[in-house]
This record gives C-alpha cells, structure tokens and sequence, in this order.
C-alpha cells in the first residue's frame, strides 16, 4: 500500500515551479528583493540566522556538527557524507570538486571520514569564499567559481580528469535552461563523473501543500521572497538524459544520481 502511495504522489511529468520563501527582516535586504545574485546570497550568509556562516571556527564547527541548524544540514547529513565516501571508493576516485557548497557541512564530514580525499570546494560569492577559509581548515582548496558561468575545461586542467564533481542541494539557484547548458558544458569539457543531489522533488502532495501555504502568505500579508526554483524528478532527468548514464541512489536518506559520462 505505501509503495502504491508513493507512486500515486509521484509526478510523471516535467514540471517547474517558482520556489518562494519567507527570510523575514533580511528579505528586505536581498537585491531586488530576490535571492538569485551573488549580493543578496552574502546578505543572507551574514544576517540571517539558518543560512548565515560563523567567522568563528568553533561556531562553524558545531553548524557541520549540527549542535546549530543550518540550511543543508539536516539529520541525514552524517550519513549523507558516509554515502559519498563510498560512492568515491566504489568508482575509485580520490578527488572531489564541490560547487555552491553554502556552508560546507557535508564537505567537512567527508574530510573528517577520509582526511587524504583531496576536496576542492567552490562558491560563487568571494565573501562565502573567505569565510569557509577562515573556518575550512581541512579542506585542500576553496575558490571563486559560478558554476552557471565557470570554465569547467579550466577545472580538470587544475585538478585532474580523474574527479567527481559533487552538485548538492543548488538545483534551485538555476532555470531548467541553465541546468542544460552546465551540463552540456560540463560534458564538453569532458567531466566523467557527477554526484547530482537535489534538495527534493515535487509531488502531488508537495505541491497541494505549497501552494496552499502560499494562499496563506497572502491572506496574512506575509512577504514571499522568489527564492528559486522546484522541480519532478522527470524534469531533472532531462538535463542529462543524452549526455550522461545515470544510476539512482540514496544518500543520506535523499534520492540522487551518480552519472556517468556516456561514450
């Protein structure tokens, strides 16, 4: 029966949404009142408290350690960096390049698992850049790269063909449009292997829920915040449909696609 439910909740088709959200006092201070540019990302890692990144090491660490919740760092998490140490050791690949990695919890319980992976992690705002420098401390390198703009031909020329380049929990920062073009450019590139992780799907339910949650906003004159964007499963699978080989798998309790470049 809850299988049967499952695929009932299931949405069969393509389909995408914008994705809002309520950020409270710091919504006013996004640019344009919109989370979708480099500046209203560094309000949101200095002011707001569930997406903000300490200075301080301590602070940050007990974030990664989820004693302090923070966006992308969810129960699973530990587990979550478990999964991906052996997905690495499954496809025998000793290096990871981690794009819009916010806070970088799952990179550092997947150094503090395999300390001698090499782990590359990379942000698009140069602010989040030199906060994880002053706290990342294990992490082998942390650099400027959009992954929407990002030469990814220079990306293996530094660190190897030989790498799996780890997308987690970004999906919404990009139109459906721009998710093809990453990854069409990527597979130029000649990029092998991929660890995509979204933050989720839309469902039947999840849509129901959302839009009445929206209703509501409305009624108590709550300010939404566009915030991105949500998708089926069937609409991330089109990005890479004739590009990559994909295999289904969880981690840390949510579902991803390791691909695989096609020959």
């Amino acid at each position: 029966m809850f299988n049967l439910i499952k695929k009932i909740n299931k949405l069969p088709i393509k389909l995408t949404i914008k994705h809002y959200f309520l950020f409270g006092e710091s919504g006013n201070l996004l640019k344009d009142k919109k989370l979708d540019s480099v500046e209203s990302w560094e309000v949101l890692r200095v002011k707001h408290p569930h997406f903000s990144i300490s200075s301080k090491r301590e602070e940050w660490l007990r974030a990664c350690e989820l004693e302090i919740k923070k966006d992308g760092q969810d129960r699973g998490l530990i587990k979550r960096a478990k999964d991906v140490v052996g997905i690495l050791e499954k496809i025998n690949v000793k290096t990871i390049f981690s794009v819009g990695v916010g806070g970088a919890g799952l990179e550092y319980q997947i150094k503090k698992i395999r300390p001698d992976i090499r782990l590359i992690c990379s942000e698009y705002s140069q602010l989040n850049v030199d906060l994880l420098k002053s706290v990342f401390w294990e992490c082998d390198s942390i650099i400027l790269f959009d992954i929407k703009n990002g030469d990814w031909k220079s990306i293996l020329g530094n660190y190897g063909e030989d790498i799996l380049i780890l997308i987690y929990r970004v999906d919404a920062s990009l139109t459906d449009l721009e998710w093809k073009r990453v990854f069409q450019e990527m597979f130029d590139a000649g990029v092998q292997n991929i660890l995509y992780i979204p933050s989720g799907f839309l469902t039947i339910l999840s849509l129901f829920y959302r839009f009445r949650q929206r209703l509501w906003w409305k009624i108590t004159n709550k300010e939404m915040v566009f915030a991105g964007y949500l998708r089926t499963e069937k609409t991330f699978k089109d990005y890479w449909k004739s590009l990559y080989d994909e295999n289904e798998i969880i981690t840390g309790g949510l579902k991803s696609f390791l691909l695989k470049k096609k020959m």
